[in-house]
């Protein structure tokens, strides 16, 4: 193959590496984004629901121990 089709092609597959690799990324940060709106909508309706004070109390508890151990993993 020449030398010309040899580059030709590496640069079309790096064009297309780069566009999918972007779209993928587009695509997962609209998913996670859909996925915490839901979520907040999800728990701000748990909460309405609960009455007792120590419920709610247990509810932040957990939410702070999940917003805790994500914040230990990212370290």
């Amino acid at each position: 193959m020449p030398a010309a089709l040899l580059l030709l092609r590496s640069l079309l597959v790096r064009l297309l590496g780069s566009r999918l690799a972007a779209l993928a990324a587009q695509f997962l940060r609209r998913s996670l984004s859909l996925a915490a709106a839901r979520l907040g909508s999800l728990l701000q309706r748990v909460w309405e629901r609960v009455r007792s004070q120590e419920s709610r109390e247990a509810i932040l508890s957990c939410v702070l121990c999940i917003l805790n151990m994500h914040k230990k993993a990212d370290n």
